[in-house]
C-alpha cells in the first residue's frame, strides 16, 4: 500500500493545470471505499482550470492505468466524453506476441467509446491483444443502433447485422458467412445456411461484379 501511496502522490502532481485534483479508492466490487485497506484500485480525478469537465484515470495497485475517461460531476456517476479501457497481455495466449511483452508493452487497449450524459453514444471499438479490431458496435441513447460487425483474430469477418433499439433486425451473416439468419424484433423468422463451395462462388461473383 505505501507503494500505492508514493505513485499516487506523484500521480497528483503531474496534473498539472488543473484547478482541483483528487482521489479515490475502489474495492473488489469497483465500488468506491474510503478504506484504503480495501482497495483494489483507485483513480485520480481533477477538473481544468475553466473547465467543467473531470478527467479520470484509473491505475490497479501496482500503477498500471486501467481507464481513462471524463465524467460531468465531481462524483464521477455521469461518464462524458471519450473512455479508453485497457487489459493485461496474457503471455501465456498462443495468439500473444510474446515479443510484445519483452518491448515492455504489458498492456493493451480492449475498448475505446464515447459517452454522453452519461449513456454510450456512437462508435464503440473492443480490439484483440495486437490491435486487430474485435467487435466494433453502434450505440444511441446507451442502446445498440445501426451496424454490427465483430472479427475473427485473423481478421476475417465473422459476424455482421443491425441492431434497432438493442434487438437484431433484418438479415445477419453468421459463422463467417455461412449463415444467414433474418430477425424482427430480435426473434428468428429464417434462416439459410450455405456450404463454403456457395460462399466463395458468391463473393467470386461479388469481386467480377466490381471489375
Amino acid at each position: 500500500m505505501n507503494k500505492v501511496l508514493v505513485f499516487l502522490l506523484f500521480v497528483l502532481c503531474s496534473f498539472n493545470g488543473f484547478g482541483q485534483v483528487k482521489s479515490v479508492f475502489f474495492d473488489a466490487e469497483d465500488k468506491v471505499t474510503t478504506d484504503s485497506t480495501k482497495a483494489e484500485s483507485y483513480a485520480i480525478y481533477g477538473k481544468v482550470t475553466g473547465d467543467s469537465i473531470y478527467i479520470f484515470k484509473k491505475y490497479d495497485l501496482d500503477g498500471y492505468l486501467m481507464v481513462t475517461g471524463s465524467f460531468k460531476d465531481e462524483g464521477l456517476t455521469i461518464p462524458h466524453g471519450k473512455f479508453v479501457y485497457y487489459d493485461w497481455i496474457n503471455p501465456y495466449d498462443s495468439f500473444t506476441n510474446h515479443e510484445t511483452v519483452a518491448r515492455g508493452k504489458e498492456r493493451y487497449i480492449t475498448l475505446s467509446g464515447n459517452f454522453k450524459n452519461g449513456r454510450r453514444e456512437g462508435r464503440w471499438v473492443s480490439y484483440y491483444v495486437n490491435g486487430d479490431v474485435k467487435d466494433v458496435a453502434n450505440y444511441k441513447g446507451n442502446l445498440l443502433n445501426g451496424e454490427y460487425k465483430s472479427f475473427e483474430a485473423n481478421g476475417n469477418l465473422k459476424e455482421s447485422g443491425q441492431f434497432v433499439n438493442n434487438k437484431k433486425e433484418g438479415e445477419w451473416s453468421l459463422k463467417g458467412g455461412l449463415q444467414v439468419v433474418t430477425f424482427k424484433n430480435d426473434k428468428v423468422i429464417a434462416t439459410v445456411n450455405k456450404t463454403r463451395k456457395q460462399l466463395k462462388k458468391e463473393k467470386e461473383q461479388q469481386s467480377q461484379s466490381k471489375l
